[in-house]
């Protein structure tokens, strides 16, 4: 995206031909409305009234933060402080209260000063957020004030002052700033969770609710909200994590006396006596176990929230139990499917599908995200795990088999994390390995040749997707992979 001014922008969308603006904007990367551009010419000719030429340049128009979306009208960041400007046909005041709240929060990480304003065009009012996290009414020319005393204006890539990761918190690894709701949801799961509120005041008959999504799209997040939500409003809730509690899940219930337990123990709960039951990871739960599950809540006209991803299983025999199958045969089932990836940058993504699968042509990616490191022997490999984790990267192994021991056995580091104990976490560096067993069937997509008690393939995705930031694999004696690795990453 290109910085422009704004009264260039709106002169042009006023006077040029239709393909000819549209040209014009496309090559600033401009992304808001035409009816926005209608506002947006009545700002410019009210500030115009008042003064100075040099508040209308080098604003960034309809910017979206990459993979959060988190989108502003009109932004524009000087050496001093940055400047927000929402643009409102009409609105109430609550709503621009929650909008420039919000936005002043996404604002924050950038390390400047803060002003947030919204225009109302059919009134002429401009509203600002002030430090009492409050909004008044100002004059227009206190806004053209601010806009002046702007110094060293920003032309160059706008990004460079986001890091999503900044906005990607955790039940889990950051359960203190969720548990303080220091953090948003994106439009779609906010859309999801009110409705799910508002099934969850119907008690008059039972519920239940799938939540559905690839790895990334922020289904943990989702669920963890409306739960909080609940136990705020005094429901009783249980909630079934398929998988290993980690230590997020340990705080939730002994600091703010969450109910959650794990799928291996949920049949000893009295599960009629909850108002609302959530199943998280529900792809690996045991068919006995949900059969009892819907009839509890059957029985008691509850609730019952699964969220899974079928694409996420770590073995064959889960896998074949296609619980994804049973779920949709829920007579009442409610659906609902989240599709926008807010974990993983877009390289990143395309990167881990071309790794996934060799017929996936992916355009080179340009991804400083990805670190290849190559090993022809797996103590050399060892010590670089070692290494790596003493610099703080988190270093992911495959689950061992509790029966027979597996090829990565000889390089897994009991004292790192396994596939099993990270599910639903997320990590800002993860470094995995990659093995001289790993190889491409005659479909292109990734297979394992050794034995193995949990599938390696799947390890491998779900260990890959827990990163948010950097992931660095560490190829041992796989020529044939890291050949597809380069050929994937440019430069």
């Amino acid at each position: 995206m290109k910085a422009i001014n704004i009264l260039s922008l709106v002169q042009a969308f006023n006077s040029l031909n239709k393909n000819n603006y549209m040209n014009f904007s496309a090559h600033h990367g401009i992304g808001i409305k035409d009816d926005e551009v209608v506002d947006l010419t009545q700002l410019v000719t009210a500030l115009n009234h008042i003064g100075s030429v040099s508040v209308f340049d080098s604003f960034y128009v309809g910017y979206k933060i990459p993979q959060i979306g988190k989108e502003f009208d009109l932004l524009r960041i000087g050496k001093n402080y940055a400047v927000n400007i929402e643009l409102k046909r009409n609105s109430s005041e609550e709503k621009i209260l929650k909008q420039l709240r919000r936005n002043y929060y996404y604002l924050g990480s950038i390390g400047k000063p803060v002003y947030c304003f919204c225009f109302i065009a059919g009134t002429g009012n401009t509203y600002y957020y002030n430090d009492k996290h409050e909004i008044r009414l100002v004059n227009l020319a206190d806004l053209h004030t601010v806009l002046e005393k702007q110094i060293d204006l920003y032309f160059a890539d706008i990004d460079n002052f986001f890091d999503p990761s900044n906005y990607l918190v955790s039940p889990f690894n950051s359960t203190e700033r969720f548990v303080l709701g220091q953090y948003f949801l994106t439009h779609q799961q906010e859309e999801i969770r009110l409705e799910l509120i508002n099934i969850a005041g119907d008690e008059s008959k039972p519920r239940f609710i799938s939540i559905t999504g690839s790895a990334g799209t922020g289904k943990t997040l989702l669920v963890y909200d409306f739960v909080k939500e609940m136990v705020l409003s005094r429901k009783k809730v249980l909630v079934i994590h398929c998988g290993k509690l980690n230590s997020g899940h340990y705080i939730l219930n002994s600091k703010y006396n969450w109910g959650i337990a794990s799928a291996k123990n949920c049949l000893s709960y009295i599960l009629s006596s909850y108002s609302v039951i959530v199943i998280d990871e529900a792809q690996r739960i045991y068919p006995n176990q949900l059969e009892k599950i819907v009839g509890a809540v059957q029985s008691s006209s509850g609730m019952c929230v699964l969220s899974y991803d079928k694409a996420q299983t770590l073995s064959s025999w889960e896998e074949r139990r296609n619980i994804d199958d049973y779920v949709q045969k829920i007579v009442t089932l409610k659906k609902y499917e989240l599709t926008d990836k807010i974990r993983t940058n877009k390289a990143l993504s395309s990167f881990i599908k071309a790794l996934f699968n060799r017929g996936y042509n992916s355009p080179k990616i340009d991804s400083e995200n990805v670190i290849l490191n190559y090993f022809n022997n797996i103590e050399s490999a060892k010590s670089f795990l070692m290494h790596l984790r003493n610099q703080s990267w988190t270093v992911l192994r495959f689950t061992p088999s509790r029966y027979t021991s597996s090829y990565h056995d000889n390089y897994s580091d009991p004292l790192n994390p396994n596939s099993h104990e990270v599910i639903g976490q997320e990590f800002d560096n993860v470094a995995v390995v990659i093995d001289s067993l790993f190889s491409y069937d005659i479909n292109g997509d990734l297979i394992y040749a050794g034995g193995s008690y949990y599938h390696p393939v799947k390890m491998l995705f779900q260990n890959i997707t827990r990163t948010r930031k950097k992931l660095n694999i560490v190829i041992v004696q796989n020529e044939h992979i890291l050949d597809r690795c380069m050929s994937v990453l440019s430069g």
